[in-house]
């Protein structure tokens, strides 16, 4: 139940009490925050709101703010409550109660039920308020907390007034404190919260034990700091750096200043080195005049002009070296004509030498008889002489003429090559004659006309006689003029060729020159330009750099303000989370095992194997449950993994309950937390909470809307809690917006029911409660025998499909146990006696009748016997003072 604020206050508390951890800025950080608290609550980090409003609250109050605790309501300490019960409870106009209504609670135990929409909830508010001095349900829903608590149809908001019984049994009035009652509340919607979180991923549940104890707002509130406040503060001297940075850049400008003769100096230095790279003695002026300009060309100029001139390209072509081709090509020629000679006498040696190379072609397909005549080649009758050893003999001696064949090809092939570089040869001097213009010329003429692969001995008619007829000039001795001719160009060409290379080469390093030059020129120019800027700047730095000054101090004011600030700002983040963090474990701190044992008594139905052996809470925000279970004790598992969400319910309850039972408190109000339980474990619980030790000297509060569980906390009270037992019933209002409210409803227990019919002489009636009485606790009975082992009963039946009768189960009961005679408890003599009083009257009596099968309208019915009825009513009381709870 407890708000985010509420939770804050005891971080800022805890703050306080560790001096040594918390530096004085700290804690007047979280005063601050305090002071402040709805406004910065209502803040998150998207887009760093809530940084930019902490930056504007700490700018101008943090250094003048104090360190010193804020005050703050006392807490219980050690048990020590102001009181021990609540006494009474005035609530009106409140909520859905729209004029004052009063609310007698000096019993233990006061149950409320009544339907949805009654006023259980607003009457638990107005415990609320009473208690922590403020409703959560409003802050949850962002709510003003008096539009949220005033009555719609009242239109107005009266704070409850609460009054509580002390240790001297005075009525004081209840001082609202969320740190001492916060542990009071045991909510639906916190079981149900904390059961739907166990449901997530293992990573997304580190608000488990926040969300059991309320404290998620405060999780939430945490959440929404945002990493750093650095953002919204001046820490960095960015005016400082640019100003050192421009003063760094004033050093460099006197520095040049005073540097410019040796600067002048050195480029001097550099240009002379630059001409002498030219020539020993060539100046930097004279350097320049030879590369020229546009306005002024120099050298540079007058070698690009000489060598755009491309001299003739050397065609290598020689008299001697044609008239060498001439020979070369008709020596092929005459000894090809020689070879052809010889052949052409051996001509009918060829001849055979084919047909013998036929016959042998043909061995492979016609090898055992003679290709010619088809004679056997073996046999009685059988050629003279084998036609393949006789032309492979042939062949041998025709040898020497196969070898002159081979020697006409070769030198036929020698031929034509020499033909081709003769060709050649007229081809370049073709060319020539081109060049000279000279095509129309009888030897122009003919070189143009000549094939460019001529066949045969082409050159005849030049080489060695010109042929009579020949076109004049045409003869080798023109050729030959003409080589003389290219010969004596090619030697100018060679010697232009040499003196042009001279020129590039000195072109080359005149225009390499001149890049280096311009560079030269540009440097010394913007050598000059940047004493001259730097003359410039020193002159006008302070007048051009005021406002720089001006912000870099005011800069310097604003990082010694805010660089406190961000130490205390991550300081306090880091506490603040680390308090977060260690909160879980400070809460459940020593419950281990109370809400091991009150989770095993919810779970009273369970087999034994699976109860829990030990229980381990976490101590940490993203911490696991774990358990252990009697039939394994050695496995230790995560609760939330195993568990059934029933179980993990009951859990939830098992450790709120452990945590109020730890601090002692006075009182626990179960604000419709039963029926976020499932109804297999209700007994278990009820059984627990109202029957059973655990909570004898608490204040108990129920409200729920199922009147059956209502009903059966009355029928299971110990007989000596039942006078200290009030009921309330909650309906709607009929028209006027006033619930009503009734604190005088009859009690449902059985026993007492039958005991008033009796006592106004209302038989029928008794007979009706005592029969649903002695069912209760023959049931009682019986699951008690079942703790020991002894549950397994023997019931007769009347007939198939019928049920046994309660007769039959009380005769069963009384036989277990007079069976059972090793068996040894202290209840067990007075349970045995009471069965044998009440079995003791006859079973054809109209008492066992109307026990068996219950009591009806029915005519001409006996009277019923009222010494026995009352017999039956006081075994009943003795039934319902013997101790039956189970392993008890």
């Amino acid at each position: 139940m407890a708000s985010a604020k509420q939770d804050f206050e005891r971080f800022v508390a805890w703050l306080h009490q560790h001096d040594e951890i918390a530096p004085p800025d700290v804690r007047r950080l979280a005063n601050l925050a305090l002071a402040n608290f709805d406004a910065l609550a209502a803040t998150s980090r998207h887009r760093s709101q809530r940084s930019i409003y902490l930056e504007g609250l700490l700018r101008p109050a943090l250094a003048h703010t104090s360190d010193a605790p804020p005050a703050a309501p006392a807490a219980a300490a050690d048990g020590a409550w102001p009181w021990k019960r609540l006494r009474h409870l005035t609530l009106g106009p409140f909520r859905g109660f729209r004029t004052p209504e009063p609310f007698d609670l000096q019993k233990r135990i006061v149950l409320f039920y009544g339907p949805n929409g009654s006023g259980k909830t607003s009457f638990c508010e107005g415990l609320e308020y009473g208690l922590l001095g403020a409703v959560e349900e409003a802050e949850n829903k962002r709510i003003d907390a008096k539009t949220y608590l005033k009555n719609l149809h009242a239109g107005q908001f009266s704070a409850p007034v609460l009054k509580a019984t002390d240790h001297q049994n005075r009525e004081v009035d209840v001082v609202s404190n969320p740190d001492t009652f916060r542990f009071c509340f045991i909510e639906k919607n916190r079981i149900d919260s904390f059961s739907r979180i166990a449901a997530r991923p293992a990573g997304q549940r580190t608000e488990l034990i926040a969300t059991l104890f309320g404290m998620e707002q405060f999780n939430e509130f945490v959440s929404h700091f945002n990493e750093s406040i650095d953002s919204q503060l001046v820490l960095e001297a960015k005016n400082e750096t640019v100003l050192t940075e421009r003063r760094r850049a004033l050093a460099n400008d006197q520095a040049t200043v005073e540097a410019v003769a040796q600067s002048l100096a050195d480029l001097a230095t550099e240009e002379m080195e630059l001409g002498h790279r030219y020539f020993t003695e060539t100046s930097y002026v004279e350097l320049k005049r030879l590369i020229g300009s546009e306005e002024a060309p120099g050298r540079l100029h007058e070698l690009n002009n000489i060598l755009n001139s491309i001299p003739p390209a050397v065609i290598g072509l020689t008299s001697a070296g044609l008239l060498t081709a001439f020979e070369e090509a008709h020596r092929w020629h005459e000894q090809a004509e020689k070879i052809s000679g010889v052949l052409e006498e051996r001509s009918a040696q060829v001849s055979f030498k084919d047909l013998y190379t036929s016959v042998i072609a043909l061995q492979e397909t016609e090898g055992d008889h003679c290709p010619a005549c088809d004679t056997p080649l073996e046999g009685p009758s059988h050629v003279v002489t084998n036609p393949y050893e006789k032309s492979r003999a042939g062949l041998e001696k025709l040898k020497d003429l196969g070898e002159l064949q081979e020697s006409l090809k070769s030198t036929k092939a020698n031929m034509a090559v020499a033909s081709r570089a003769l060709r050649q040869q007229l081809a370049d001097m073709g060319k020539f004659i081109a060049s000279q213009l000279e095509m129309d010329t009888p030897l122009g003429r003919y070189l143009s006309g000549l094939e460019i692969e001529p066949s045969g001995s082409w050159w005849m008619s030049l080489y060695p006689i010109q042929a009579e007829g020949h076109p004049e000039g045409s003869g080798l001795t023109d050729l030959l003029s003409l080589a003389v001719r290219i010969e004596k160009q090619d030697a100018t060409s060679r010697l232009a060729l040499q003196d042009r290379q001279m020129r590039i080469e000195e072109r080359d390093r005149l225009i390499e020159l001149q890049l280096l030059v311009h560079t030269q020129d540009q440097k010394r120019q913007q050598s000059l330009g940047n004493v001259a800027e730097a003359k410039a700047r020193i002159a006008a730095f302070d007048e051009a750099n005021a406002q720089l000054i001006d912000d870099a101090e005011k800069e310097g004011q604003d990082i010694a303000r805010d660089q406190p600030i961000k130490v205390a700002y991550d300081l306090f983040l880091r506490k603040l989370r680390e308090y977060r963090e260690q909160l879980p474990g400070t809460l459940i701190a020593g419950l281990n095992e109370s809400a091991m044992n009150l989770y095993n008594e919810f779970n009273r139905n369970d087999h034994d194997v699976d109860k829990l052996e030990q229980l381990h809470l976490p101590v940490t925000g993203d911490g696991k449950i774990e358990i252990t279970f009697r039939g394994n004790p050695g496995g230790r598992v995560d609760a939330l993994h195993v568990l059934s969400e029933g179980h993990v319910r009951c859990l939830g309850l098992a450790i709120l309950l452990a945590k109020a039972k730890s601090i002692e408190s006075p009182l626990v109000v179960f604000d419709d937390a039963i029926n976020a339980i499932d109804h297999d474990h209700r007994g278990g619980i009820r059984e627990a909470i109202f029957e059973n030790d655990n909570f004898s000297d608490m204040q108990l509060i129920v409200t729920c809307h199922s009147n059956e569980f209502i009903k059966d906390i009355q029928q299971h009270l110990p007989q000596k809690q039942r006078g200290d037992c009030v009921v309330y019933l909650l309906r709607h209002h009929t028209g006027d917006y006033r619930p009503r409210v009734r604190n005088n409803v009859p009690t449902k227990n059985y026993i007492v029911k039958a005991r008033e019919a009796k006592d106004n002489l209302e038989n029928r009636e008794a007979l009706a409660s005592a029969r649903q009485a002695l069912e209760m606790l023959s049931e009682k009975a019986w699951r008690w025998l079942g703790s020991y082992d002894l549950g397994l009963i023997s019931l007769l039946l009347p007939g198939v499909g019928a049920e046994p009768s309660l007769r039959n189960l009380c005769e069963a009961l009384a036989r277990k146990l007079k069976d059972a005679t090793t068996f040894n408890h202290e209840s067990k003599a007075p349970l045995l006696a009471a069965y044998d009083t009440i079995l003791g009257i006859p079973s054809n009596n109209l008492v066992w009748t109307y026990l068996n099968k219950g009591t009806h309208e029915e005519a001409d019915r006996d009277d019923f016997d009222a010494e026995v009825i009352e017999t039956v009513v006081q075994i009943l009381e003795t039934l319902d003072a013997i101790n039956l709870r189970p392993k008890k």
